[in-house]
């Protein structure tokens, strides 16, 4: 357990030490600054101490692995006997947090109970797992799930998240804070003579902080399903938590002012003046000025252009994959065909809304390089249950305990940020297909 813990934080240094250079990298190839020499000679110290605390860690697990004796199954004339090795077979991802969470809540948290529950239905492996989580010092009640099953879940996400999908970049946070530096202004680069000075660069830069902010998440589930134990009720019930976390996160990550309490979203994140007003009158020609608009903010930024991506409402995309040119010819053929527009992938989510400004008939059109937005992530989750907790479903309050059911409450810490604020820009007013 704590070796993963240890590597986990070493994951984050090394992450933490990376970006510094491609900094440097991204900003013409140039060498460090005294200050990014000083913070990156600090990473390198606090990665070669991490490193030197997983190595003794190793060195003790070796030890004890060698004082281990054999299992002895009978004593045939030729000598005493062992259970031969068994190969392990791979779980699919999430299997294994789930049957904590699972074995959690059919024991009423009851974490030694729990144990023996997951023993009996998943077998001594997952009842030892269970046995050994970590009970959460600040959420009364709670589990904190350990740091290998918990970033198996998080990287789960991924797909089911646009803004993790399109490409934003996942940073370990163990600590719960990070702060890296971050590019304000562009480099600008030129020739020199031999033996004549390098010329003085207009790369700028600032500090981005990030620090854990706290997404709780109500999930309901039948106590028939927890009291399965099939494959295909555990990857259910994975899939139901999993839906709970991340329809939350595409709203936040998309549309959210942040606080003290919550990430920002990109909107948020991005410069004012890359805001933009869609073109009233919408038709084809409008249509496309206002894309290469959106566009060409984030492409005169000179931002990489690593990992670019849309995001629109469901209402947005039928619009542009269905309209014609005077011909009658499908405008943009590529987004039936492949859903992309420009080359550029879509991500489509209702987490955009098309009920925005006075006449309750606006959205909103997203552009970016999601390769600078960071997401960092503590890669662990609390769990919690109760058969008796009443829940608001789409406004209407259920009783857990009526309904047969068990409410399992994820509590997961991230925070957002990005490298370079000029690699996102957005339409605002877009009322296509209203």
């Amino acid at each position: 357990m704590r070796i993963t813990a240890l590597k986990t934080s070493l994951a984050g240094v090394l992450a933490a030490a990376e970006l510094i250079t491609t900094t440097a990298t991204a900003d013409g190839d140039r060498d460090l600054t005294a200050e990014e020499q000083t913070d990156f000679d600090a990473k390198m110290t606090e990665a070669a101490g991490i490193q030197a605390k997983i190595g003794r860690e190793e060195q003790v697990l070796k030890l004890k692995a060698s004082t281990a004796a054999p299992i002895v199954v009978g004593t045939p004339a030729g000598g005493p006997g062992t259970v031969p090795a068994v190969p392990a077979v791979a779980l699919p991802a999430g299997t294994m947090f789930t049957r904590i969470t699972m074995s959690l809540a059919a024991c009423n948290m009851d974490q030694r109970a729990a144990a023996d529950h997951a023993e009996q239905v998943w077998g001594t492996e997952t009842g030892q797992i269970v046995a050994n989580q970590e009970q959460s010092t600040n959420v009364r009640g709670g589990f904190l799930i350990n740091t290998a099953y918990s970033a198996d879940f998080v990287d789960l996400l991924r797909p089911r998240v646009v803004v993790r999908r399109l490409g934003a970049r996942s940073i370990p946070m163990p600590e719960g804070n990070l702060t890296m530096r971050k590019k304000t202004q562009g480099t600008t680069a030129g020739y020199v003579g031999e033996r004549q000075p390098a010329p003085t660069t207009d790369v700028q830069v600032g500090t981005m902080s990030m620090s854990a902010k706290t997404l709780r998440a109500l999930v309901p589930i039948t106590n028939q399903l927890i009291r399965r134990a099939s494959i295909g009720v555990v990857q259910m019930v994975r899939d139901d938590l999993l839906e709970g976390v991340a329809v939350k996160e595409d709203a936040v990550f998309i549309r959210n002012t942040g606080d003290t309490l919550t990430p920002n979203g990109v909107a948020a994140l991005m410069l004012a003046g890359n805001k933009l007003t869609m073109t009233a009158q919408p038709n084809l020609v409008t249509v496309t000025n206002d894309l290469m608009r959106v566009r060409l903010k984030v492409i005169n930024s000179n931002v990489p252009m690593i990992s670019c991506g849309w995001i629109m409402s469901p209402r947005t995309k039928m619009y542009l994959e269905t309209m014609r040119d005077g011909n009658g010819n499908i405008a943009f053929p590529e987004i039936g065909a492949n859903g992309t527009l420009y080359g550029y992938p879509i991500g489509m989510t209702t987490s955009v809304p098309d009920n925005l400004g006075a006449g309750g008939n606006e959205s909103e059109v997203y552009f970016g390089d999601f390769s600078q937005l960071l997401i960092g992530d503590t890669e662990a989750v609390t769990i919690a249950s109760s058969d008796t907790a009443a829940y608001d479903d789409a406004g209407v309050m259920r009783s857990a305990f009526s309904n047969d059911e068990t409410v399992v409450r994820l509590i997961a810490e991230h925070d957002t940020g990005t490298r370079y604020a000029a690699a996102f820009a957005m339409l605002t007013g877009v009322t296509w297909g209203a």
